[in-house]
């Protein structure tokens, strides 16, 4: 009696494990179909992207292979000489821009008089001019025709900023200096913009002269902006460190 008992127990043991055996292994079964469904889709997923990414090779080279000569001088932003334009420049010329509209509007509220506002416009004016064509000129593509003529205009603006700085700044002297200062100063510009417009292939030298030039064409009149009791001497400080940097300007360029 006792050995049939002992048997029933081993038999129903070993139905046991056998059973956990079958459990386990279509657990086991069903990771690896659930792995394998997985890895499928990720493959499938691959090629896709795969067949999508040579597809769009293919189209960019079929375009590349389409530009002409021109286009690609403009894709590759080069100036009228072949040169790659300084693209750094173009966008913080772009910033400058909004930013010299904002300060001109601010120094005209604060101006007194009608004519010391006109003056600060004109200022604000030749800023907007000179840092939104920097930043069309040597960030658009353009054609040759187009590149040309922002050249041209980039190239005369630092005169018209030159002129347009001194004209407010001049409302510090007595009204016979001040006529003198903005007279003299915008009929050196205009010699400086028809030499600009119709020899734009003078060579470098004469540019950098030019631009040493007008750096200093403020120096004869200092004496008297450090006496005026409107400017005084952070003034002269002011304009003596603007015609350093126009000076130095012109030896980097």
């Amino acid at each position: 009696m006792a050995v049939q008992d002992d048997a029933r127990v081993a038999a129903k043991r070993a139905a046991v494990i056998k059973a956990r055996e079958v459990a386990l292994q279509a657990k086991a079964d069903a990771v690896r179909a659930k792995s394998r469904a997985k890895a499928e889709a990720i493959r499938h997923k691959a090629e896709e992207k795969a067949t999508r990414t040579l597809a769009k090779g293919e189209a960019h080279a079929a375009r590349i292979e389409g530009i002409a000569p021109a286009e690609v001088e403009r894709k590759i932003r080069l100036d009228v000489h072949g040169r790659p334009k300084p693209l750094m420049r173009g966008w913080i010329h772009a910033i400058a821009t909004p930013l010299s509209l904002a300060a001109g509007i601010v120094l005209i509220c604060l101006a007194h008089g009608a004519p010391l506002k006109w003056a600060c416009a004109v200022f604000m004016t030749c800023s907007l001019i000179l840092f939104g064509n920097s930043a069309a000129y040597h960030l658009g593509d353009w054609s040759p025709r187009v590149t040309d003529v922002l050249r041209r205009i980039d190239h005369v603006n630092i005169f018209l900023l030159i002129a347009g700085t001194y004209t407010p700044v001049s409302f510090a002297l007595a009204p016979h200096m001040r006529n003198a200062i903005i007279a003299g100063i915008w009929s050196c510009t205009l010699v400086a913009l028809i030499i600009h417009v119709i020899w734009i292939s003078a060579p470098r030298w004469l540019y950098t002269v030019v631009y040493i030039v007008f750096g200093v064409s403020g120096v004869a009149f200092m004496y008297f902006f450090w006496v005026s009791p409107a400017a005084g001497p952070a003034v002269v400080v002011l304009l003596a460190s603007g015609g350093a940097c126009y000076i130095l300007g012109a030896i980097v360029y």
